[in-house]
């Protein structure tokens, strides 16, 4: 698979939820960018993709911001290596996967210490994540509204994709011993997710090898908005996007062996945990 088909798909999803949000026609963006309507459909369309030079006046035109502009200048302009650093790039991969939670048929979300971002209450944010990830309040704010943006677009999809989530035991018992009241929270938010249809979640016990810890996968399946077969991981000082079949395979090994050993939150029981962490 070419390395720009993510870059390609990402572009012509951020034209179209740009241009929707603003209740424009395809024509008026046309117009406004002096192109055929022809071609800016076309590019919504994916059945070309429109040049780096280009990129600013649409991103204007769709009501984007200049980094997000930026964004999409360098996925119409990358190729090669420079396509490497962008896929390496933590913001532009948290603006491609928030799109992909939206488009994609199938999601999978394992995360071995942490509640993961789409099933996160707003306590857990500001009290958690934010221990994990130490920032200035604005940053915080921030995160919030753009967490909270992803959790609603997700909950309004009509198409009923399917999303599961693997949650390690140890991020509910860190959880429990930072604040009980934030605990019951959080599973509250977490069981009430779960009866969402297409929605499973799983809590998985014992230890999981580092490299392990922590993946995403979303598959297009016959979902005709979505983009190509992705993984997502991150790393100390950088995160992936990785469109590879085969390692997509192999992260697809290893989710099918976790969610083997893992069970149901609707059964989920954790009143030995004291014994468990002793």
């Amino acid at each position: 698979m070419a390395k720009t088909d993510s870059g390609a798909w990402f572009i012509r999803m951020m034209l179209r939820t740009g241009r929707e949000r603003q209740r424009r026609t395809q024509e008026s963006i046309a117009r406004q960018c002096h192109l055929a309507t022809d071609t800016y459909r076309a590019y919504e369309a994916g059945r070309s993709s429109p040049p780096a030079k280009n990129m600013e006046a649409l991103a204007k035109a769709c009501g984007y911001d200049e980094e997000k502009a930026a964004y999409m200048a360098k996925a119409a302009g990358a190729r090669g290596e420079e396509w490497e650093a962008l896929e390496a790039d933590q913001r532009f991969n948290a603006l491609y996967i928030a799109l992909a939670e939206r488009f994609y048929g199938e999601i999978f979300k394992f995360d071995a210490l942490m509640i993961p971002g789409l099933l996160q209450c707003q306590k857990y944010h500001y009290i958690v994540a934010r221990q994990a990830e130490p920032g200035s309040d604005e940053w915080v704010d921030a995160g919030w509204v753009f967490k909270d943006g992803r959790q609603l677009a997700a909950e309004a999809r009509k198409d009923r994709p399917v999303m599961h989530f693997l949650i390690g035991e140890t991020a509910l018992l860190q959880l429990r011993m930072i604040s009980e009241e934030l605990y019951q929270e959080q599973m509250l938010h977490l069981r009430r997710w779960a009866r969402k249809p297409g929605v499973l979640i799983r809590i998985l016990r014992g230890p999981v090898l580092a490299q392990r810890s922590s993946f995403e996968i979303y598959l297009p399946e016959e979902f005709p908005l979505a983009g190509p077969s992705i993984t997502y991981i991150e790393a100390a000082d950088s995160s992936w996007l990785i469109d590879d079949p085969t390692r997509i395979a192999g992260y697809d090994d290893i989710r099918k062996m976790l969610w083997k050993q893992a069970i149901r939150i609707e059964v989920y029981n954790d009143d030995d945990w004291r014994y468990r962490l002793a």
